[in-house]
Order: C-alpha cells, then sequence, then structure tokens
C-alpha cells in the first residue's frame, strides 16, 4: 500500500523566510509549473482573488496561517456582484465580489490580469484592489486589508501560487520561571519593538524600525553615564555588520548595497523611505506617497521588515552587553517577590508611583 507524499508549501520569493515580508508560496507540486510559465514570458490569462480580513495574520504555520478564517463585516447581495473602478477615459477595471454562506459574508475579491508574468499579477492586483477598497471609504468606515492573495490560470480551479505576509513561525513555551526585571531606560525600547512587530502596516512597521535603531545612540549614552556614576566600565558593541550575500537573497541589487557595511549604513539608505512614509507629502516632490500602490507596498514590506530585523540584532547586543557587576548595582534595594506572598504584588493605581 503506497503512501501519498504531502503537498507541502514551498516559499517560491524570496529565496529566504523574513517575517513580516511579503512572501510567495506555492504548492510543491506546482513549482515547476510555475518556474516554467516565469521563465516562458508568454502572455497569459491569470486571476488573483484577494481575501480580506481587519488584520493581517502574523504567527503560525504556514498551513495555519492560510487555513485561517477571515473577519470582517463585508457582505453582498447576490452570490457574484461586478463592480468597476473607473480612473478616466478608457482606464476602468472590473471586479467580482464573490459571497459565501447564507449571510452572504464576502469571501474573495477577484480581478482579471493579462501578464507575461506571474510575479508581475502580485503588484499590479494589489494596487487595484487597495484602489477599490480606498474609493470604498468616501461612503464607509470599515477595518479592510488584503489578507492574501491568491493566482489562478484562468480556467483553473486552484491556486498556483499565493502571496502573504510571511508569519511568524517559531513559538514559546513559558515556565517554570521566577519573573522579569523591566529597566525604565529599556522599557520604552521594548515596547517599540513590539509595536513594530504587530503592526500590519508596512509603512508603519518601517517607521517603528527607524526609530528603534534611531534611539540606540542615546541609549549607549544613557547606558554609559549610568556606567560611570556607578563606577562600571561599560564596553559598548558595535554596530551588527551586514550579511551582504544573505541581503541579496531577497533580490536587492548590487547598486543598493554598494558601500553598506553595517546597519548605520543601512539605517542611512533608508532615510528617504523613511521620510516619504512619515511626512507623506514631500516638500521637494510635491507628489504623496501612494500607500495603495502595490510595487511601493512590496517595497516598503521588505525594507521594514529587514530594518526591523537588524534594528532588533543591534537592540539586543546592545541590552545584552550591559555587565552583570552594573545590573546587580541597579536591582540594589529591590525586594525578591516571593510567589507565596503573591497577593502583597498587585495593582494599586491609586498609589502614586506604585505599580504593586
Amino acid at each position: 500500500m503506497s503512501v501519498s507524499k504531502p503537498d507541502r508549501w514551498v516559499l517560491a520569493d524570496p529565496k529566504e523566510p523574513l517575517p513580516c515580508s511579503l512572501g510567495v508560496v506555492v504548492r510543491e507540486s506546482r513549482v515547476d509549473e510555475l518556474a516554467r510559465i516565469e521563465r516562458a514570458g508568454v502572455e497569459c490569462s491569470f486571476v488573483v482573488r484577494a481575501l480580506l480580513s481587519d488584520h493581517v495574520p502574523l504567527s503560525g504555520s504556514m498551513a495555519e496561517i492560510l487555513e485561517r478564517p477571515s473577519y470582517h463585516n463585508v457582505a453582498v447581495n447576490d452570490r457574484k456582484t461586478s463592480i468597476y473602478l473607473h480612473h478616466g477615459g478608457r482606464n476602468a477595471v472590473f471586479f467580482d465580489l464573490v459571497g459565501a454562506g447564507s449571510d452572504g459574508s464576502l469571501e474573495y475579491i477577484e480581478v482579471a490580469v493579462q501578464s507575461r508574468f506571474p510575479s508581475n499579477c502580485f503588484w499590479a492586483a494589489r494596487t487595484a484592489v487597495s484602489q477599490l477598497l480606498d474609493s470604498m471609504m468616501r461612503n464607509m468606515w470599515l477595518p479592510l486589508t488584503i489578507r492574501r492573495l491568491d493566482l489562478y490560470v484562468a480556467g483553473d480551479e486552484k491556486p498556483l501560487c499565493q502571496q502573504l505576509i510571511l508569519p511568524f513561525t517559531n513559538g514559546i513555551r513559558w515556565g517554570p520561571l521566577g519573573g522579569i526585571h523591566q529597566y525604565p531606560f529599556l522599557a520604552p525600547y521594548e515596547a517599540l519593538v513590539r509595536e513594530a512587530i504587530t503592526t500590519v502596516s508596512p509603512y508603519y512597521r518601517l517607521l517603528c524600525a527607524y526609530r528603534l535603531y534611531e534611539g540606540l545612540q542615546p541609549l549607549r549614552m544613557t547606558l554609559r553615564q549610568l556606567g560611570e556614576r556607578l563606577g562600571v566600565s561599560v564596553p559598548l558593541p558595535k554596530p551588527p555588520q551586514l550579511d551582504l550575500e544573505w541581503l541579496k537573497q531577497f533580490g536587492i541589487r548590487n547598486e543598493f548595497l554598494t558601500g553598506l557595511k553595517n546597519v548605520e549604513d543601512f539605517w542611512k539608505k533608508t532615510s528617504e523611505m523613511r521620510n516619504a512614509a512619515a511626512h507623506f507629502l514631500l516638500d521637494d516632490t510635491k507628489v504623496p506617497i501612494s500607500l495603495s500602490d502595490g510595487a511601493t507596498y512590496q517595497m516598503y514590506s521588505l525594507a521594514g521588515a529587514l530594518l526591523l530585523h537588524y534594528s532588533h540584532v543591534a537592540f539586543v547586543e546592545l541590552s545584552q552587553s550591559i555587565p552583570l557587576e552594573l545590573t546587580n548595582k541597579l536591582q540594589r534595594g529591590s525586594i525578591l517577590p516571593m510567589p507565596e506572598r503573591k497577593n502583597d504584588f498587585v495593582l494599586r493605581p491609586d498609589v502614586p508611583g506604585k505599580v504593586g
């Protein structure tokens, strides 16, 4: 009796998994087919289905992420409702809004794409569907985001490949443990890391990652001053080195990487992207950044994920460089909370400056 091999998911692009960045996944059984169509460069008819939700899932295995249900408050009166978005002249695009279930809950938005390359379908469809959702915001106020895009060869019943924000697949198991000491000078940075990880916006993620690295220089000064005040030598690490070969796996061109050696260089190189996202309308361009442009979204997704990765590495290295002698002196006067006295350590919001 033969046992069929599971048709597992394969990461088609980029070559390395990077949580929070856009990625394309394909069933192992269709890897060769996708590569063949991409290499042929012959114009084909495709269909892209956009699955919407109020958030983008960021944690779990690939199978769990793809199978997780969507949450939104959009329904259609018919099983399939067609709607167009007109940009003037002959520039218009038709979409099919497809519902499911007895309540007509929107299952996906479908748009036809003609392209020589499957990879081009994703950014074009993301732009078109995002612009449709943007236009709807004039008449409604709902949290809607593209959870993922499914690409079909026209007439095919199963997707050729799918594009989504790559999740965090690793987990953590707690206990037993005593507790964690949080230092006031590290707390804002720890909060910023979590804010950057959990956001569903690549633009805000890049801003948080940029601010995280920007704030490390003042943190270095704080640690140095604490050491001088308490008579402890605090050796501070240099900015982490960049792995240029690893960065090339994400399709980053050599001209961008030229001259880059460490995270400081990467941080400076992405400053224009940060300024465009932070200020929306730059004085020297007079053209606002288009947050719904598929190519721009993909660029910020990659840059934000990479900058967050390296900024977090730099923060961890800096926080771990705090010598034990300094932490011992900083914790002097702190009591050790014991489990048998747990009721003594509760939140006390009515007592100024008292947490527990």
